[in-house]
């Protein structure tokens, strides 16, 4: 029997045989039919206040970085003490990226590691607490002003990197806010870029407060018998900011 001849009218999914599904009906994930937009997950701008806060309270409060980039600004200045911001810096931002990957949950799996960071931490500290002390109780050759500067030197960058991985207060920060702002956003990239954004920016801003702080005063107190003074006055808060470590 002869088929039937068609007149050009053909169905609209017949046209798309061996050409996969028909779109309008499988639309993709999240997406409604026809009018309906796409439902993208938005960012929580509550937690990010949130975030925002926790972030700048706890980058101008007084720790093992601001008190070196106080000191340091006010024995080297601030061109000297540069370095150590930026190591300070980039230091925490590998650090906290590490956290919201995943480094979070394995402090909390494993309590030994915050112990073995206070303490390898804490000896840092005391050791350079001690080479402060002892260059500013270092008595000089001459009575000169320029015999009596500081034998110390200014920390460099990949000393500020290193004491981010030996700072407890830096540690238990990066895991709390790998942790707790984890809903701030869905999708992992942009989680991560939003967290490591604003404690970098509030990092930037406090530490650079601290900074200019010090740098105020070297002036006054780079060279001589202050610069002595001060030599002792930082090796001691260091050395207060260890014994805190250990017993916090």
């Amino acid at each position: 029997m002869q088929r039937p001849v068609t007149l050009g009218i053909v169905r609209r999914d017949e046209r798309r045989v061996g050409l996969g599904p028909n779109p309008r009906s499988h639309p993709p994930p999240n997406c409604g039919y026809r009018d309906e937009p796409c439902r993208v997950p938005a960012m929580d701008s509550t937690l990010l206040g949130s975030m925002t806060g926790f972030a700048f309270v706890s980058a101008i409060t007084p720790g093992p970085n601001n008190l070196l980039l106080m000191s340091s600004g006010a024995l080297f200045g601030r061109r000297q003490t540069l370095p150590l911001l930026a190591g300070v810096l980039v230091g925490f931002t590998i650090l906290l990226t590490s956290a919201v990957l995943g480094l979070g949950s394995v402090v909390t799996q494993w309590p030994g590691v915050v112990t073995g960071v206070r303490i390898v931490g804490a000896s840092w500290l005391g050791w350079m607490a001690l080479g402060f002390v002892l260059a500013g109780l270092r008595r000089p050759k001459t009575s000169t002003k320029a015999a009596v500067t500081p034998t110390s030197r200014a920390l460099r960058f990949h000393e500020g990197v290193m004491l981010q991985w030996v700072n407890p207060k830096a540690m238990l920060l990066v895991v709390t806010a790998g942790s707790a702002y984890i809903e701030i956003a869905e999708p992992l990239i942009e989680r991560l870029a939003i967290i490591v954004g604003v404690f970098f920016l509030a990092g930037a801003v406090c530490c650079s407060l601290w900074m200019t702080a010090g740098a105020a005063l070297n002036r006054f107190m780079s060279s001589g018998t202050s610069a002595r003074y001060l030599n002792v006055g930082m090796g001691v808060l260091i050395l207060l900011t260890a014994l805190h470590i250990l017993v916090s």
